[in-house]
């Protein structure tokens, strides 16, 4: 904050003597000056020749700085203020100045110093972020194909999320020129652009519009990295792409499998990866990848544990026979238990649940039963048993949940559970005849219904029983 004096000697280098004189008739009611734009006076401008005097001076003593800032601060001020010019020098001469000879001389001042202003007007400095306009984007230069393109913004590809807005916009319009322009640009950068968090949304539009060749050359550079492009978590989205356009080429296809099968252990190992892979299942012929498969028995443990390795694991499943996928069904069982308790492996059991093999869904069903409770109180066990319900009916765990443990009843525990509490409602839920018991139970007991209705978790189950 400046001090008083400093606020005075400043106010001073910007007005001559006559328009401060009008200043302080204007701003009487305000006892205190501040230099906060809110308050301050219209009438303030800068005085171009006393600063510039004052600059001379302020040089020779090593302050530079200081006056800059006083410079900008007051270019700023008047930029915001030019708005309420008119209606406070109205507002205020109707109050002061108005019936007196006097004050028609006050006012041809005002209206000089208007004048004044305005001739200043033009000489207003900027502060650079308002200048080289025509390198900034405008939402309407992307409207009707009329938006035109600069060197700057073909060589600010990696990094800058406008810019690649206004080049996919380029490209989903009918300009060739403009097309052939920024595929000549992404060419040069093509990896790194495809890894980079907003180019490689321009390279995946490439693949959509460009013609043949241009496909063809791009999918050429990018092949050499494939290991680099597919564990990034940007480009792997590139190389999705890459596997739509060799898709309906036998040869493209044997070629693109030749460069990535020294790498599948690798891929099988990293999230991003693993949606390569996942992706190559989603588009390719199933009959090209049986030769994966035996890798991936190797990896299930790890896969079941990932984002995308469990929806591959899931895919190797759906799409092939149980001949084929054997193998990985006894690894799955042998580990069930366990894949109820994880973030992503409880899909795989969820997924096995419905349309796994016969055999597999009976080893998983009696697994749930025989830990019914541990499962319903864990955060993902419990999708579990919600999914066996779905499937299977509550008939077979209703006798879990009438039995004591630590000398109360289960149902009772897991009412009141913040993840147990979705296990109860899916069973009261159901309409399964078997509930009936559970409501005979609950009858010899009102007080723990009042319980349950009491308890954070258990208000909702309070009112289903209400219901039911």
């Amino acid at each position: 904050m400046a001090s008083q004096s400093e606020e005075k000697d400043l106010i001073g280098s910007i007005l001559s003597d006559d328009e401060i004189k009008i200043v302080s008739t204007l701003c009487k009611r305000r006892k205190n000056l501040s230099l906060k734009s809110k308050e301050f006076n219209p009438e303030q401008h800068i005085n171009y020749q006393d600063i510039h005097t004052s600059n001379a001076s302020i040089i020779s003593t090593g302050q530079v700085s200081q006056q800059k800032q006083r410079i900008f601060f007051h270019t700023q001020t008047s930029i915001e203020i030019q708005s309420q010019l008119s209606s406070a020098l109205i507002q205020t001469s109707e109050q002061e100045f108005c019936g007196s000879a006097d004050n028609f001389q006050q006012f041809d001042s005002i209206e000089k110093l208007q004048i004044k202003q305005k001739a200043k007007k033009h000489l207003t400095v900027q502060p650079l972020e308002y200048q080289h306009t025509q390198y900034q984007f405008k939402s309407d230069q992307s409207l009707d194909g009329k938006m035109q393109l600069s060197q700057m913004d073909l060589e600010q590809i990696c990094g800058n999320q406008l810019i690649n807005r206004k080049l996919q916009n380029a490209l989903d319009g009918n300009d060739c020129n403009q097309k052939r322009l920024i595929f000549s640009q992404v060419e040069k950068i093509c990896v790194k652009a495809a890894k980079d968090m907003f180019g490689n949304y321009t390279v995946q539009k490439l693949f959509d519009v460009a013609d043949q060749d241009q496909k063809f050359k791009l999918y050429s550079l990018l092949i050499s990295h494939i290991l680099e492009l597919s564990k990034n978590q940007y480009a792997c989205r590139v190389v999705q792409k890459m596997i739509e356009f060799v898709k309906g080429s036998p040869e493209q296809i044997e070629s693109f499998f030749k460069t990535l099968y020294p790498y599948i252990n690798q891929l099988l190992n990293d999230v991003n990866g693993n949606y390569v892979l996942l992706s190559c299942f989603e588009i390719l012929d199933k009959s090209a990848l049986l030769f994966i498969i035996p890798q991936i028995e190797e990896c299930i443990t790890i896969l079941s544990k990932q984002t995308y390795g469990c929806r591959l694991i899931q895919k190797v499943l759906e799409l092939y026979s149980y001949e084929i996928t054997q193998r990985i069904l006894d690894i799955l069982i042998s580990i069930a238990y366990q894949l109820c308790y994880q973030e992503f492996g409880n899909y795989i059991i969820q997924y096995l649940l419905k349309s796994g093999p016969q055999k597999e869904r009976l080893i998983i069903c009696q697994i749930i039963q025989e830990n019914f409770e541990k499962l319903s109180i864990n955060k993902f066990g419990s999708n579990t048993v919600e999914k066996y319900i779905d499937l299977m009916g509550p008939s077979q765990i209703i006798k879990n949940l009438c039995t004591k443990s630590n000398d109360q009843f289960v149902f009772y525990n897991l009412s009141i559970h913040p993840f147990g509490n979705y296990v109860i409602k899916k069973v009261l839920i159901s309409g399964d005849p078997s509930i009936h018991y559970l409501k005979q139970l609950l009858k010899q007991h009102p007080d723990l219904i009042q319980q349950i209705k009491n308890s954070e978790f258990g208000q909702r189950v309070g009112l289903i029983l209400d219901t039911v």
